[in-house]
Protein backbone atom coordinates (compact mmCIF):
# COMPACT_ATOMS: atom_id res chain seq x y z
CA UNK A 1 0.00 0.00 0.00
CA UNK A 2 2.43 2.69 0.81
CA UNK A 3 4.74 1.28 -1.95
CA UNK A 4 1.71 2.42 -4.20
CA UNK A 5 1.34 5.66 -2.54
CA UNK A 6 5.01 6.18 -3.50
CA UNK A 7 4.88 5.49 -6.86
CA UNK A 8 1.89 7.26 -7.49
CA UNK A 9 3.79 10.10 -5.87
CA UNK A 10 6.33 9.78 -8.20
CA UNK A 11 4.91 9.34 -11.35
CA UNK A 12 2.36 12.61 -10.71
CA UNK A 13 6.28 14.61 -10.13
CA UNK A 14 7.33 13.05 -12.99
CA UNK A 15 4.07 14.24 -15.27
CA UNK A 16 4.89 17.59 -13.32
CA UNK A 17 8.38 17.77 -15.09
CA UNK A 18 7.51 16.20 -18.58
CA UNK A 19 4.51 18.96 -19.48
CA UNK A 20 3.49 22.58 -18.83
CA UNK A 21 0.32 23.54 -17.37
CA UNK A 22 -1.70 23.43 -20.19
CA UNK A 23 -0.79 19.71 -20.92
CA UNK A 24 -1.02 18.17 -17.48
CA UNK A 25 -2.81 19.81 -15.00
CA UNK A 26 -2.57 18.14 -11.37
CA UNK A 27 -5.52 17.83 -8.83
CA UNK A 28 -5.05 19.98 -5.22
CA UNK A 29 -5.72 16.16 -3.32
CA UNK A 30 -2.85 14.81 -5.64
CA UNK A 31 -5.20 11.52 -6.28
CA UNK A 32 -5.56 12.44 -9.83
CA UNK A 33 -5.58 15.00 -12.65
CA UNK A 34 -6.34 16.24 -16.10
CA UNK A 35 -3.89 15.28 -19.49
CA UNK A 36 -4.93 17.31 -22.15
CA UNK A 37 -3.20 15.71 -25.65
CA UNK A 38 -2.75 18.08 -28.43
CA UNK A 39 -2.50 16.09 -31.18
CA UNK A 40 -0.22 17.09 -34.07
CA UNK A 41 -1.77 16.75 -37.61
CA UNK A 42 -0.02 17.05 -41.06
CA UNK A 43 -0.27 20.67 -42.55
CA UNK A 44 -2.39 22.18 -44.38
CA UNK A 45 -5.29 20.20 -42.20
CA UNK A 46 -8.70 21.16 -43.33
CA UNK A 47 -12.57 20.36 -41.56
CA UNK A 48 -15.62 19.77 -43.79
CA UNK A 49 -18.31 21.89 -41.57
CA UNK A 50 -22.50 22.25 -42.68
CA UNK A 51 -22.40 25.56 -43.94
CA UNK A 52 -25.74 26.53 -41.99
CA UNK A 53 -23.48 26.43 -39.20
CA UNK A 54 -20.15 28.43 -40.49
CA UNK A 55 -20.25 31.71 -38.60
CA UNK A 56 -20.83 34.30 -41.97
CA UNK A 57 -16.98 35.56 -41.35
CA UNK A 58 -15.71 32.17 -42.64
CA UNK A 59 -18.19 32.45 -45.69
CA UNK A 60 -16.14 35.00 -47.92
CA UNK A 61 -17.47 33.42 -51.43
CA UNK A 62 -21.26 34.21 -49.61
CA UNK A 63 -23.05 37.54 -49.49
CA UNK A 64 -24.93 38.39 -46.69
CA UNK A 65 -28.07 37.21 -47.89
CA UNK A 66 -26.60 33.71 -49.04
CA UNK A 67 -25.39 33.40 -45.45
CA UNK A 68 -28.52 34.00 -43.90
CA UNK A 69 -30.47 32.13 -46.37
CA UNK A 70 -28.34 28.60 -45.75
CA UNK A 71 -28.48 29.90 -41.75
CA UNK A 72 -32.11 29.07 -42.08
CA UNK A 73 -32.38 26.78 -44.60
CA UNK A 74 -32.59 22.73 -44.09
CA UNK A 75 -29.67 22.21 -46.30
CA UNK A 76 -27.94 19.72 -44.11
CA UNK A 77 -25.57 18.14 -46.76
CA UNK A 78 -23.72 21.75 -48.05
CA UNK A 79 -20.55 21.45 -46.79
CA UNK A 80 -17.77 24.67 -46.50
CA UNK A 81 -14.24 23.26 -46.31
CA UNK A 82 -12.41 25.36 -43.58
CA UNK A 83 -8.36 25.00 -42.87
CA UNK A 84 -7.54 25.28 -39.23
CA UNK A 85 -3.88 24.72 -37.44
CA UNK A 86 -5.11 23.27 -34.02
CA UNK A 87 -8.37 21.09 -32.95
CA UNK A 88 -9.22 20.57 -29.03
CA UNK A 89 -7.29 18.16 -27.21
CA UNK A 90 -8.29 15.06 -26.17
CA UNK A 91 -8.92 14.98 -22.70
CA UNK A 92 -7.78 12.23 -20.12
CA UNK A 93 -9.37 12.86 -16.46
CA UNK A 94 -8.05 10.42 -14.27
CA UNK A 95 -8.05 9.68 -10.47
CA UNK A 96 -5.55 6.72 -9.07
CA UNK A 97 -7.46 4.25 -7.40
CA UNK A 98 -5.58 3.05 -3.57
CA UNK A 99 -4.18 -0.43 -5.59
CA UNK A 100 -2.85 1.50 -8.08
CA UNK A 101 -0.45 0.06 -9.67
CA UNK A 102 -0.16 -2.84 -8.14
CA UNK A 103 -3.66 -4.32 -8.48
CA UNK A 104 -6.06 -1.98 -10.29
CA UNK A 105 -6.08 0.72 -13.47
CA UNK A 106 -6.35 4.52 -12.96
CA UNK A 107 -9.95 5.59 -13.06
CA UNK A 108 -10.90 7.75 -16.06
CA UNK A 109 -12.99 9.53 -18.59
CA UNK A 110 -12.30 10.55 -22.13
CA UNK A 111 -13.49 13.49 -23.61
CA UNK A 112 -13.28 15.41 -26.73
CA UNK A 113 -15.52 18.03 -28.79
CA UNK A 114 -14.98 16.90 -31.70
CA UNK A 115 -14.71 13.49 -32.27
CA UNK A 116 -17.75 11.69 -31.49
CA UNK A 117 -19.09 8.89 -28.54
CA UNK A 118 -18.05 5.76 -30.80
CA UNK A 119 -14.53 7.43 -31.74
CA UNK A 120 -14.12 7.84 -28.30
CA UNK A 121 -14.91 4.39 -26.86
CA UNK A 122 -12.76 3.12 -29.82
CA UNK A 123 -9.74 4.97 -27.63
CA UNK A 124 -10.88 3.62 -24.62
CA UNK A 125 -10.90 0.35 -25.58
CA UNK A 126 -7.15 0.69 -26.88
CA UNK A 127 -6.18 2.31 -23.36
CA UNK A 128 -7.89 -0.81 -21.63
CA UNK A 129 -5.47 -2.84 -23.63
CA UNK A 130 -2.22 -1.18 -23.35
CA UNK A 131 -3.12 -1.92 -19.56
CA UNK A 132 -3.87 -5.22 -19.94
CA UNK A 133 -0.66 -5.47 -22.24
CA UNK A 134 2.10 -4.07 -19.60
CA UNK A 135 0.05 -5.62 -16.49
CA UNK A 136 -0.61 -4.68 -13.19
CA UNK A 137 2.35 -3.35 -11.37
CA UNK A 138 3.52 -0.60 -13.74
CA UNK A 139 2.61 3.10 -13.89
CA UNK A 140 0.43 3.61 -17.21
CA UNK A 141 -0.26 7.21 -17.37
CA UNK A 142 2.39 8.51 -19.72
CA UNK A 143 2.63 5.58 -22.06
CA UNK A 144 -1.72 6.38 -22.12
CA UNK A 145 -0.61 9.96 -22.96
CA UNK A 146 1.94 8.88 -25.29
CA UNK A 147 -0.45 6.69 -27.62
CA UNK A 148 -3.22 9.47 -27.35
CA UNK A 149 -0.83 11.61 -28.58
CA UNK A 150 1.41 9.31 -31.28
CA UNK A 151 -0.88 7.12 -32.15
CA UNK A 152 -4.86 8.03 -31.61
CA UNK A 153 -4.82 9.56 -34.96
CA UNK A 154 -4.25 6.86 -36.86
CA UNK A 155 -6.48 4.88 -34.88
CA UNK A 156 -9.47 6.36 -35.85
CA UNK A 157 -7.71 6.99 -39.58
CA UNK A 158 -8.38 10.75 -39.58
CA UNK A 159 -7.58 12.20 -42.44
CA UNK A 160 -7.57 16.08 -44.45
CA UNK A 161 -10.35 17.10 -44.91
CA UNK A 162 -11.75 15.62 -41.85
CA UNK A 163 -15.50 16.24 -41.58
CA UNK A 164 -16.52 15.90 -37.33
CA UNK A 165 -19.80 14.40 -36.34
CA UNK A 166 -22.11 14.70 -33.85
CA UNK A 167 -23.58 12.08 -32.15
CA UNK A 168 -25.71 11.36 -28.76
CA UNK A 169 -25.47 9.21 -26.31
CA UNK A 170 -29.45 7.82 -26.92
CA UNK A 171 -28.29 6.40 -30.50
CA UNK A 172 -28.44 2.41 -29.87
CA UNK A 173 -26.95 1.52 -33.07
CA UNK A 174 -23.73 1.55 -31.41
CA UNK A 175 -22.28 0.93 -28.00
CA UNK A 176 -20.68 3.54 -26.17
CA UNK A 177 -18.59 3.19 -23.28
CA UNK A 178 -20.02 4.48 -19.91
CA UNK A 179 -16.47 6.81 -19.48
CA UNK A 180 -17.12 9.07 -22.33
CA UNK A 181 -17.86 12.38 -21.88
CA UNK A 182 -19.99 14.18 -24.46
CA UNK A 183 -19.03 17.74 -23.21
CA UNK A 184 -21.02 19.92 -26.26
CA UNK A 185 -24.41 20.45 -26.34
CA UNK A 186 -25.07 20.13 -29.91
CA UNK A 187 -23.50 20.76 -33.39
CA UNK A 188 -23.56 24.07 -33.83
CA UNK A 189 -21.53 24.45 -30.28
CA UNK A 190 -19.31 21.76 -31.60
CA UNK A 191 -18.19 23.92 -34.69
CA UNK A 192 -18.25 27.03 -32.57
CA UNK A 193 -15.64 25.74 -29.91
CA UNK A 194 -13.34 23.88 -33.10
CA UNK A 195 -13.00 27.51 -34.82
CA UNK A 196 -12.95 29.60 -31.37
CA UNK A 197 -10.07 27.36 -29.96
CA UNK A 198 -8.11 27.42 -33.32
CA UNK A 199 -8.24 31.34 -33.32
CA UNK A 200 -7.49 31.03 -29.43
CA UNK A 201 -4.27 28.85 -29.66
CA UNK A 202 -3.54 30.33 -33.07
CA UNK A 203 -2.73 33.82 -30.74
CA UNK A 204 -1.52 32.08 -28.03
CA UNK A 205 1.57 30.47 -30.04
CA UNK A 206 2.60 33.66 -31.75
CA UNK A 207 2.76 35.38 -28.59
CA UNK A 208 4.92 33.24 -27.40
CA UNK A 209 7.25 32.98 -30.11
CA UNK A 210 9.64 34.93 -31.68
CA UNK A 211 9.63 36.85 -34.76
CA UNK A 212 12.50 39.20 -37.35
CA UNK A 213 10.95 42.84 -38.16
CA UNK A 214 10.58 43.12 -41.25
CA UNK A 215 11.07 46.33 -41.28
CA UNK A 216 13.99 47.01 -38.81
CA UNK A 217 15.39 43.36 -38.59
CA UNK A 218 15.38 43.11 -34.84
CA UNK A 219 14.10 39.94 -33.19
CA UNK A 220 11.12 41.05 -30.90
CA UNK A 221 8.38 38.64 -29.03
CA UNK A 222 5.28 37.87 -30.26
CA UNK A 223 3.67 39.87 -27.49
CA UNK A 224 5.67 42.67 -28.90
CA UNK A 225 4.88 42.36 -32.50
CA UNK A 226 2.02 42.95 -34.80
CA UNK A 227 0.88 40.34 -37.60
CA UNK A 228 -1.52 40.98 -40.67
CA UNK A 229 -3.84 38.21 -40.84
CA UNK A 230 -4.16 38.05 -44.20
CA UNK A 231 -0.33 37.76 -45.05
CA UNK A 232 1.29 36.67 -41.98
CA UNK A 233 3.70 39.31 -42.61
CA UNK A 234 5.27 40.23 -39.19
CA UNK A 235 6.49 43.67 -37.62
CA UNK A 236 7.52 45.21 -34.14
CA UNK A 237 4.72 47.05 -32.82
CA UNK A 238 7.07 50.38 -32.52
CA UNK A 239 7.48 50.02 -36.31
CA UNK A 240 4.04 49.84 -37.05
CA UNK A 241 2.82 52.12 -34.34
CA UNK A 242 4.98 54.97 -35.83
CA UNK A 243 3.63 54.00 -39.55
CA UNK A 244 0.29 54.41 -38.39
CA UNK A 245 0.71 57.12 -36.51
CA UNK A 246 2.14 58.88 -40.09
CA UNK A 247 -0.57 57.39 -42.11
CA UNK A 248 -3.46 58.78 -39.78
CA UNK A 249 -1.85 62.39 -39.39
CA UNK A 250 -1.67 62.63 -43.46
CA UNK A 251 -4.73 61.77 -43.90
CA UNK A 252 -4.05 58.72 -45.58
CA UNK A 253 -6.02 55.74 -43.07
CA UNK A 254 -8.84 54.51 -45.16
CA UNK A 255 -6.88 51.08 -45.39
CA UNK A 256 -3.60 50.68 -43.54
CA UNK A 257 -2.04 48.17 -45.70
CA UNK A 258 1.12 45.85 -44.76
CA UNK A 259 4.03 47.23 -44.67
CA UNK A 260 5.83 44.90 -47.27
CA UNK A 261 6.39 45.77 -50.30
CA UNK A 262 3.20 45.79 -52.63
CA UNK A 263 1.25 43.88 -49.93
CA UNK A 264 -2.27 45.12 -49.81
CA UNK A 265 -3.28 43.51 -46.91
CA UNK A 266 -5.04 45.39 -43.91
CA UNK A 267 -4.80 46.20 -40.17
CA UNK A 268 -7.75 45.52 -38.62
CA UNK A 269 -9.11 48.05 -36.50
CA UNK A 270 -8.09 46.36 -32.76
CA UNK A 271 -4.26 46.10 -34.14
CA UNK A 272 -4.44 49.86 -34.41
CA UNK A 273 -6.23 50.83 -31.36
CA UNK A 274 -3.22 48.81 -30.01
CA UNK A 275 -0.90 50.87 -31.29
CA UNK A 276 -1.92 54.46 -31.60
CA UNK A 277 -2.98 57.14 -29.15
CA UNK A 278 -6.50 57.30 -28.51
CA UNK A 279 -6.74 60.46 -30.21
CA UNK A 280 -4.96 59.37 -33.77
CA UNK A 281 -7.38 56.02 -33.01
CA UNK A 282 -10.55 58.62 -33.20
CA UNK A 283 -9.39 60.10 -36.53
CA UNK A 284 -8.73 56.60 -37.46
CA UNK A 285 -12.21 55.37 -36.97
CA UNK A 286 -13.62 58.86 -38.58
CA UNK A 287 -11.74 58.16 -41.69
CA UNK A 288 -12.63 54.86 -41.72
CA UNK A 289 -16.59 55.64 -41.33
CA UNK A 290 -15.86 58.01 -43.92
CA UNK A 291 -14.56 55.53 -46.38
CA UNK A 292 -17.40 52.60 -45.73
CA UNK A 293 -20.16 55.37 -46.29
CA UNK A 294 -18.58 56.60 -49.45
CA UNK A 295 -18.30 52.55 -50.58
CA UNK A 296 -22.24 52.43 -50.24
CA UNK A 297 -24.06 52.93 -53.24
CA UNK A 298 -27.43 53.92 -50.53
CA UNK A 299 -25.89 56.51 -48.60
CA UNK A 300 -25.55 60.33 -50.04
CA UNK A 301 -24.48 63.02 -47.94
CA UNK A 302 -26.53 66.45 -46.97
CA UNK A 303 -26.29 69.05 -49.51
CA UNK A 304 -26.26 71.51 -46.74
CA UNK A 305 -22.75 72.60 -45.86
CA UNK A 306 -23.17 73.20 -42.44
CA UNK A 307 -24.85 69.40 -41.94
CA UNK A 308 -22.84 67.06 -44.33
CA UNK A 309 -24.41 64.21 -42.42
CA UNK A 310 -25.05 60.64 -44.15
CA UNK A 311 -28.31 60.28 -45.61
CA UNK A 312 -29.76 56.63 -46.22
CA UNK A 313 -31.67 56.31 -49.89
CA UNK A 314 -34.74 54.89 -50.38
CA UNK A 315 -34.86 52.59 -53.43
CA UNK A 316 -36.12 53.56 -56.49
CA UNK A 317 -36.95 57.40 -54.61
CA UNK A 318 -35.99 60.72 -55.68
CA UNK A 319 -36.60 62.16 -52.21
CA UNK A 320 -34.03 62.12 -49.57
CA UNK A 321 -34.31 63.31 -45.69
CA UNK A 322 -31.59 64.22 -43.42
CA UNK A 323 -32.23 62.79 -39.99
CA UNK A 324 -30.32 65.22 -38.80
CA UNK A 325 -31.29 69.03 -40.17
CA UNK A 326 -34.91 67.66 -41.47
CA UNK A 327 -33.85 69.00 -45.17
CA UNK A 328 -35.75 67.24 -48.04
CA UNK A 329 -34.05 67.38 -51.08
CA UNK A 330 -33.68 65.80 -54.91
CA UNK A 331 -31.13 62.88 -54.43
CA UNK A 332 -30.10 64.17 -58.30
CA UNK A 333 -29.62 67.87 -58.31
CA UNK A 334 -29.23 68.08 -54.63
CA UNK A 335 -31.55 71.04 -54.22
CA UNK A 336 -34.91 71.21 -52.41
CA UNK A 337 -37.20 69.15 -53.24
CA UNK A 338 -39.26 69.33 -56.38
CA UNK A 339 -41.88 66.56 -56.99
CA UNK A 340 -41.87 65.09 -60.28
CA UNK A 341 -40.63 68.26 -62.08
CA UNK A 342 -37.23 68.18 -63.91
CA UNK A 343 -34.37 69.17 -62.08
CA UNK A 344 -33.20 72.33 -63.04
CA UNK A 345 -29.94 73.40 -65.44
CA UNK A 346 -28.28 76.59 -64.94
CA UNK A 347 -26.93 78.05 -68.13
CA UNK A 348 -23.45 77.61 -67.87
CA UNK A 349 -23.57 74.45 -67.22
CA UNK A 350 -25.04 73.18 -70.91
CA UNK A 351 -22.03 72.37 -72.47
CA UNK A 352 -20.42 70.05 -69.89
CA UNK A 353 -23.87 68.59 -69.79
CA UNK A 354 -23.79 67.95 -73.58
CA UNK A 355 -20.01 66.60 -73.52
CA UNK A 356 -21.00 64.21 -70.01
CA UNK A 357 -24.05 63.14 -72.55
CA UNK A 358 -22.06 62.24 -75.19
CA UNK A 359 -19.16 59.80 -73.17
CA UNK A 360 -21.94 58.27 -71.15
CA UNK A 361 -22.54 54.61 -71.19
CA UNK A 362 -26.65 53.63 -72.30
CA UNK A 363 -27.00 53.47 -68.50
CA UNK A 364 -25.18 57.00 -67.58
CA UNK A 365 -27.79 58.34 -70.73
CA UNK A 366 -30.83 56.84 -69.38
CA UNK A 367 -30.16 58.37 -65.67
CA UNK A 368 -29.68 61.79 -67.10
CA UNK A 369 -33.00 61.58 -68.98
CA UNK A 370 -34.44 60.56 -65.67
CA UNK A 371 -32.89 62.82 -64.19
CA UNK A 372 -33.83 65.99 -66.21
CA UNK A 373 -36.33 65.18 -68.41
CA UNK A 374 -35.77 63.92 -71.74
CA UNK A 375 -37.72 67.46 -73.70
CA UNK A 376 -35.52 69.30 -71.31
CA UNK A 377 -32.50 67.21 -71.90
CA UNK A 378 -33.62 68.00 -75.73
CA UNK A 379 -34.23 71.71 -75.58
CA UNK A 380 -30.87 72.40 -73.95
CA UNK A 381 -28.97 70.50 -76.68
CA UNK A 382 -30.85 72.39 -79.51
CA UNK A 383 -30.19 76.02 -77.41
CA UNK A 384 -26.37 74.85 -77.73
CA UNK A 385 -26.57 74.16 -81.07
CA UNK A 386 -28.39 77.04 -81.81
CA UNK A 387 -25.57 79.36 -79.73
CA UNK A 388 -22.65 77.40 -81.17
CA UNK A 389 -23.80 78.13 -84.70
CA UNK A 390 -24.34 81.68 -83.90
CA UNK A 391 -20.64 81.75 -82.33
CA UNK A 392 -19.28 79.87 -85.42
CA UNK A 393 -21.03 82.13 -88.00
CA UNK A 394 -22.04 85.30 -87.03
CA UNK A 395 -20.91 88.29 -85.53
CA UNK A 396 -22.53 91.17 -83.10
CA UNK A 397 -23.29 94.96 -84.59
CA UNK A 398 -21.12 96.80 -82.69
CA UNK A 399 -23.82 99.49 -82.40
CA UNK A 400 -26.86 98.01 -81.74
CA UNK A 401 -25.63 93.92 -80.77
CA UNK A 402 -27.66 92.54 -83.13
CA UNK A 403 -26.31 89.37 -84.63
CA UNK A 404 -25.29 89.40 -88.46
CA UNK A 405 -24.57 85.91 -90.36
CA UNK A 406 -21.86 86.45 -93.22
CA UNK A 407 -22.73 84.15 -96.00
CA UNK A 408 -19.93 85.65 -98.96
CA UNK A 409 -18.77 89.17 -100.05
CA UNK A 410 -16.29 91.66 -98.61
CA UNK A 411 -15.46 92.31 -95.07
CA UNK A 412 -17.54 95.61 -95.24
CA UNK A 413 -20.92 95.18 -93.07
CA UNK A 414 -24.23 96.95 -93.10
CA UNK A 415 -26.19 95.88 -90.16
CA UNK A 416 -30.07 95.14 -90.93
CA UNK A 417 -31.27 96.99 -87.61
CA UNK A 418 -29.32 100.18 -87.19
CA UNK A 419 -27.61 100.29 -90.68
CA UNK A 420 -24.96 100.91 -89.46
CA UNK A 421 -21.35 100.25 -91.41
CA UNK A 422 -18.82 97.22 -89.63
CA UNK A 423 -16.12 95.84 -90.42
CA UNK A 424 -16.18 92.26 -90.21
CA UNK A 425 -12.63 91.39 -89.34
CA UNK A 426 -12.31 93.80 -86.46
CA UNK A 427 -15.68 95.20 -85.84
CA UNK A 428 -14.93 98.89 -86.20
CA UNK A 429 -18.01 100.98 -86.78
CA UNK A 430 -17.04 102.41 -90.30
CA UNK A 431 -17.44 106.01 -91.90
CA UNK A 432 -20.98 105.89 -93.00
CA UNK A 433 -19.58 108.66 -96.26
CA UNK A 434 -16.94 106.23 -97.18
CA UNK A 435 -17.20 102.95 -95.08
CA UNK A 436 -14.41 101.92 -97.42
CA UNK A 437 -11.75 104.02 -96.42
CA UNK A 438 -11.06 101.59 -93.73
CA UNK A 439 -9.45 99.08 -96.02
CA UNK A 440 -7.80 101.51 -98.22
CA UNK A 441 -6.03 103.60 -95.22
CA UNK A 442 -2.33 102.02 -94.77
CA UNK A 443 -3.14 103.03 -90.91
CA UNK A 444 -4.62 100.17 -89.41
CA UNK A 445 -4.50 96.56 -89.01
CA UNK A 446 -7.61 95.70 -92.15
CA UNK A 447 -5.53 97.13 -94.94
CA UNK A 448 -6.12 95.74 -98.16
CA UNK A 449 -8.32 93.14 -96.57
CA UNK A 450 -11.56 93.85 -98.06
CA UNK A 451 -12.00 90.56 -99.65
CA UNK A 452 -9.61 88.25 -96.89
CA UNK A 453 -11.03 85.69 -95.33
CA UNK A 454 -13.48 84.15 -97.65
CA UNK A 455 -11.71 80.88 -97.30
CA UNK A 456 -12.10 81.07 -93.33
CA UNK A 457 -15.60 81.53 -93.83
CA UNK A 458 -15.66 78.40 -95.92
CA UNK A 459 -14.07 76.33 -92.98
CA UNK A 460 -16.39 77.65 -90.37
CA UNK A 461 -19.41 76.35 -92.26
CA UNK A 462 -17.55 73.27 -92.08
CA UNK A 463 -17.32 72.84 -88.33
CA UNK A 464 -20.35 74.24 -87.89
CA UNK A 465 -21.87 71.34 -89.71
CA UNK A 466 -19.80 68.75 -87.59
CA UNK A 467 -21.24 70.68 -84.24
CA UNK A 468 -24.76 70.30 -85.76
CA UNK A 469 -24.18 66.47 -86.95
CA UNK A 470 -22.94 65.77 -83.15
CA UNK A 471 -25.89 67.35 -81.81
CA UNK A 472 -28.23 65.94 -83.74
CA UNK A 473 -26.48 62.72 -82.91
CA UNK A 474 -27.75 63.57 -79.52
CA UNK A 475 -31.16 64.92 -80.28
CA UNK A 476 -31.90 61.66 -81.74
CA UNK A 477 -30.84 59.48 -78.94
CA UNK A 478 -33.49 61.42 -76.86
CA UNK A 479 -36.28 61.40 -79.17
CA UNK A 480 -37.76 59.28 -81.74
CA UNK A 481 -39.50 61.81 -83.60
CA UNK A 482 -37.95 63.66 -85.95
CA UNK A 483 -35.78 66.72 -85.19
CA UNK A 484 -35.65 69.98 -86.75
CA UNK A 485 -31.78 71.97 -86.51
CA UNK A 486 -32.84 75.49 -86.78
CA UNK A 487 -30.39 78.49 -86.59
CA UNK A 488 -30.94 81.73 -84.47
CA UNK A 489 -29.98 85.03 -86.04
Amino acid sequence: MAADQEEQKDELIALTSIYDNRTFIRSLDDKGGQLNAHLDFPKPFSIRIREAHLPKSFRKDKTVEEADELATSAAKDVFATVNVDYLPPIVLNFELPTAYPSEDAPQYTLSCKWLTNFQLSELCKKLDAIWEEQGPGSVILFTWFQFLLDEAVGVLAIESPFTPKFTRQTNKKFSVDERVVQDVASYHKMVAAILNFNETEKVRVFETSNFTCEVCFSEKPGLSSIKFHDCDHVFCNQCASEYFTVQIQSGASKALNCLASKCESQANPSQVKCLVTPNLYEKYEKHLLQSTLDSMPDIMYCPRPNCQSPVILETNQTLASCPQCAFSFCVFCKKTYHGVSPCSIKNNEFKKLQEEYLSASNEEKEKMEKMYGKQKLKNVFEELVSNEWIKANSKKCPSCSFGIEKVDGCNKMTCSRCRSHFCWLCSSILSSGNPYLHFNSPVGGCFGKLFEAVHWITLLHAQTFLILAQSYIILSNLSTASVHLMRCL
